[in-house]
């Protein structure tokens, strides 16, 4: 089993890093003995790392319970539909992905105000 994870680990990395949904891990890349937090495995291999961000504080909303339902379903609705139209496209060229970097920034700078300092921080980007 621990030869399975080890591969497994090496793996995604090697695919960009890929990120999973509801609940951030931290896992050891056993090659390097660094650390990288695993989110979305959803993304695309050349997703922006912005977008990881941006995952992370809605991972972050959407599990708040001071925040009003509507609110964190709104955002999680915004973030799914994102992620299905990244996932759809081939090839995306390097200005395409550039943009969507930056609407990722933006997206999470804008969770987090409308998270308004309640379960919300800044997210490495």
């Amino acid at each position: 089993m621990k030869l399975f994870t080890t591969v497994l680990v090496l793996a995604l990395a090697a695919c960009g890093s890929s990120k999973k949904s509801n609940s951030a891990t931290t896992t050891t890349v056993a090659s390097t003995g660094e650390t990288e937090e695993v989110v979305d495995p959803t993304l695309p291999s050349w997703a922006p790392k912005s977008c990881n961000a941006y995952h992370t504080v809605v991972v972050k909303a959407v599990d708040c319970a001071e925040l009003d339902q509507g609110m964190r379903d709104s955002i999680k609705a915004k973030y799914e539909t994102q992620r299905t139209a990244w996932a759809s496209l081939q090839n995306a060229e390097q200005a395409q992905i550039d943009q969507i970097g930056t609407e990722c920034t933006e997206d999470t700078k804008a969770v987090q105000a409308q998270a308004d300092g309640k379960c919300v921080t800044a997210a490495s980007m």
